[in-house]
C-alpha cells in the first residue's frame, strides 16, 4: 500500500497493486466517447503507448513513444494506390498483347498459373481447417497454407515465374514495379525506439504541465501487440514520479518534473523482452524484473529476476534467487499471518527460460525481504502449464489460481505452496446471444477445444477467477471450489442507435492521432479479441471493468447469482468505431476513471 493514497491510483494496480479497490465515491459506469456521455475531458496525443495512469490529487502521469515525423499513413496508401494502378495498366496491357501475339513461351508459362490457381482452389474448397475456420482465423490459414502447402507453392512459383517473364519483355512494366514495391515497404516501415516520454497532466482539464525523455537501451517496436517500451505504469506518491521504461531504463522526478536520479540496465536480448511486468511499488521500494548485474556467478545470465531498488536513490537493495517470467506482474499480498509478500510466475512460450515452470511467494518481511517463503513446481510440461505465468499473479491470503492453458485450473494454497485442486476449465455452461429471439440462451455442458478458451486477462475474486477468453467474445467465471464454468457471450460492439453487435468481428486502423502506422503487427488490427496482452482489468467495489483492444469497456458485476444477463451492467466505448486501439488498464481517482488509447487519454465520470 502507498501511504496516504486513498482515493488515488499511484501505480499500476492501485493504492496496493491488486487493481482492487473499495470506495464510497460514485464510479461511473456508463459512458461513451463518441457521443460525450460522462466525459468530462480527452486530449489527443502525438504518439501512441501503452501505460497505465498514475494519479495523485490533480497530476496524472503516463508515458508515450517519442513522436517522429513520418507521413500520414493514408498519404503513403495513397501514394502506394497510384504506383499499383500505374503497374496494373501497364501490366494488362501487356498481358493482351502477349495473348494476342500466341507467344509459345509467354503460353506456357500462362497456363501452369491458370492450372495452378485451379489445383489451389480445390485445395482451399477441401481443406477442413480452412473451411471450419472463423471469419476472422481465415485469412492467417490462408497464408499459412499458401506457405506450406504444395498447391500453394506452385501458384507462388507460376506467378513468379509469369510476372519474371513479363518484366524481360518490358523495362517500363519492371521499373512501375518496383515504385510499387518501394510504395508497399513504406507502408509496412515498423518504427523503434529505446527511450520514452513521461506526461505530466492537470487531472481536471488535460492540460499538459510538463514532459521528460526517459531513456532506454535496447531498441523496441512501437505499438507492438503485447507490449512495447511504453508498457509500464509510471509511479507516484504525490512528491515523486518514478518511471520504468523497457527498453532498459528507469528515472525519478519530482512531481514538477526536476530529475532526481536515472539509470539504464539491458534487458534480456535474442527473445521477447518486452514485459507485461508492470510497475510495483513496495514502502520505499521499486520492484523491477531484470537480468542479473554484470559478474553476478549465481544467477543465469540469460534469465530474469525480481529487483528492488530504493526509491530516494535508486540503489539496488536486493534481487531473488528465483527467477521469473517477464511476461507476468507479480502482485503484493498478506499471507494467513498477515506477513507481506508478492507472488511470482515462471513459465511461458517464445523460448522463455526461466525455470522451474510454476510459482514462488517472495517475501517482504523487513529482514527477510527477497527471499522465497516456497516453491510451486507444475508437473506438467511448460507448453500447457507455462501459460499460467503469462497472467497477473492474482492471489489471497489462502490461494491461488494457476491455468494450464485452456484446460485446467489449479489451485494453490498460498501459504504453503500445496497444490489444493485443479478442476477442468473446459466444460462450460454458456450463455449465448440468440440474435433472432433477441435474448440470451442457455447452453449446458458445451464441450471446448484447443484455443476455445484460451485464458486472457484474469482477476481473482473470492472463489471465483474471472477471465475474457481469447479468440471468442466471451467473459468466463470459474468456481475455484466447486468447478463450475460459466461463459456469457459479450457484445463485439456498439451501433449508432445504442444496440448493440453480436457475432460479427470488428477492427481498428491502428492509427496514432496524427494517422500514422507505427506498427505492422497485424494483432493491432484485430477484433478486440484476437491473441494480444490486455491489461489487468481493475475492480472497483464490486463491479469489474474489463477493456478489449477496440475499447470496449465491459462492466461487470461479480455478486450476480447466475453469469447470465445480470452479471453484464454496461458496455461502454472509448472511441470511435474501427478507430480505437488500446491494450491498458484504466485508474480510477477522485471519483473519476481515466483510460487511454492509442489516439488520446480520456477523463470519465458524471
Amino acid at each position: 500500500m502507498v501511504k496516504n493514497s486513498d482515493n488515488q491510483w499511484p501505480m499500476s494496480g492501485g493504492p496496493d497493486g491488486s487493481w482492487k479497490i473499495k470506495t464510497s465515491l460514485k464510479v461511473p459506469t456508463k459512458w461513451s466517447v463518441r457521443t460525450g456521455e460522462n466525459i468530462k475531458w480527452k486530449k489527443a496525443l502525438p504518439a501512441g503507448g501503452q501505460s497505465g495512469i498514475a494519479v495523485w490529487g490533480k497530476k496524472l502521469f503516463f508515458t508515450i513513444n517519442p513522436p517522429l515525423d513520418t507521413p500520414p499513413f493514408s498519404e503513403l496508401r495513397a501514394q502506394y494506390e497510384a504506383a499499383k494502378e500505374v503497374y496494373d495498366t501497364y501490366y494488362s496491357f501487356l498481358l493482351d498483347s502477349l495473348q494476342k501475339e500466341k507467344e509459345v513461351v509467354f503460353q506456357t508459362k500462362l497456363n501452369a498459373n491458370k492450372a495452378a490457381m485451379k489445383r489451389w482452389e480445390a485445395f482451399l474448397a477441401k481443406d477442413k481447417s480452412y473451411k471450419d475456420a472463423p471469419n476472422e482465423r481465415k485469412k492467417g490459414i490462408h497464408n499459412r497454407l499458401s506457405r506450406e502447402s504444395e498447391s500453394g507453392k506452385a501458384v507462388k512459383a507460376t506467378s513468379q515465374a509469369l510476372t519474371a517473364y513479363l518484366h524481360s519483355k518490358s523495362y517500363k512494366i519492371k521499373a512501375c514495379h518496383n515504385k510499387v514495391e518501394e510504395a508497399s515497404k513504406s507502408l509496412k516501415t515498423r518504427a523503434y525506439g529505446t527511450d520514452v516520454i513521461l506526461y505530466c497532466l492537470n487531472a481536471d482539464n488535460g492540460e499538459t504541465l510538463w514532459t521528460k525523455r526517459v531513456k532506454g537501451l535496447l531498441p523496441s517496436e512501437y505499438n507492438y501487440g503485447f507490449s512495447d517500451s511504453t508498457t509500464p505504469c509510471p509511479i507516484t506518491d504525490g512528491k515523486y514520479v518514478w518511471v520504468i521504461n523497457a527498453s532498459g531504463g528507469m528515472a525519478c522526478f519530482s512531481v514538477d518534473g526536476d530529475l532526481v536520479w536515472e539509470r539504464t540496465w539491458m534487458p534480456t536480448v535474442g527473445r521477447p523482452f518486452n514485459k507485461q511486468f508492470d510497475s510495483v511499488l513496495y514502502e520505499d521500494l521499486i520492484l523491477n524484473v531484470e537480468p542479473p548485474v554484470e559478474n553476478d556467478s549465481l544467477r543465469h545470465k540469460e534469465w530474469n529476476y525480481l529487483h528492488a531498488f530504493n526509491k530516494n536513490t535508486g540503489k539496488r537493495v536486493w534481487v531473488t534467487k528465483e527467477a521469473l517470467t517477464h511476461y507476468n506482474t507479480p502482485i503484493i499480498g498478506e499471507t494467513a499471518s498477515g506477513k507481506p509478500a508478492i507472488l511470482i510466475g515462471r513459465g511461458g512460450p517464445h523460448g522463455v527460460l526461466e525455470r522451474p515452470v510454476g510459482l514462488s511467494l517472495i517475501s517482504l518481511e523487513a529482514g527477510k525481504a527477497g527471499t522465497a517463503l516456497w516453491h510451486w513446481e507444475s508437473e506438467v510440461p511448460n507448453e500447457i502449464s507455462g501459460y499460467g505465468a503469462l497472467n497477473t499473479q492474482h492471489w489471497d491470503m489462502h490461494k491461488i489460481s494457476w491455468t494450464n492453458k485452456g484446460q485446467d485450473n489449479v489451485v494453490i494454497n498460498s501459504n504453503t505452496g500445496e497444490l489444493i485442486g485443479q478442476n477442468p476449465l473446459n466444460i462450460v455452461n454458456q450463455y449465448i446471444y440468440d440474435e433472432q429471439k433477441e435474448q440470451y440462451v442457455l447452453e449446458e455442458n458445451v464441450e471446448l477445444k484447443n484455443l476455445e478458451n484460451e485464458f486472457h486477462c484474469n482477476m481473482s475474486v473470492n472463489d471465483y477467477t474471472f477471465y475474457l477468453v481469447m479468440h471468442h467474445p466471451f467473459v468466463a467465471r470459474h468456481n475455484i471450489v466447486t468447478g463450475k464454468n460459466e461463459h456469457l457471450e459479450l457484445p463485439r460492439e456498439i451501433n449508432p442507435d445504442g444496440s448493440f453487435v453480436w457475432k460479427t468481428p470488428q477492427n481498428n486502423d491502428g492509427l496514432n492521432s496524427r494517422g500514422q502506422l507505427h506498427s505492422t503487427d497485424s494483432r493491432i488490427l484485430g477484433n478486440g479479441f484476437q491473441r494480444s496482452f490486455l491489461g489487468s482489468p481493475t475492480m472497483i467495489n464490486d463491479y469489474l471493468f474489463f477493456t478489449n483492444a477496440i475499447g470496449m469497456v465491459y462492466v461487470i458485476d461479480t455478486t450476480t447469482e447466475k453469469f447470465d444477463k445480470t452479471a453484464l451492467v454496461s458496455v461502454n466505448d472509448l472511441g470511435k468505431k474501427g478507430e480505437t486501439w488500446t491494450v491498458n488498464s484504466l485508474s480510477f481517482a477522485n471519483g473519476n476513471i481515466y483510460h487511454r488509447t492509442l489516439k488520446e487519454i480520456i477523463c470519465i465520470g458524471e
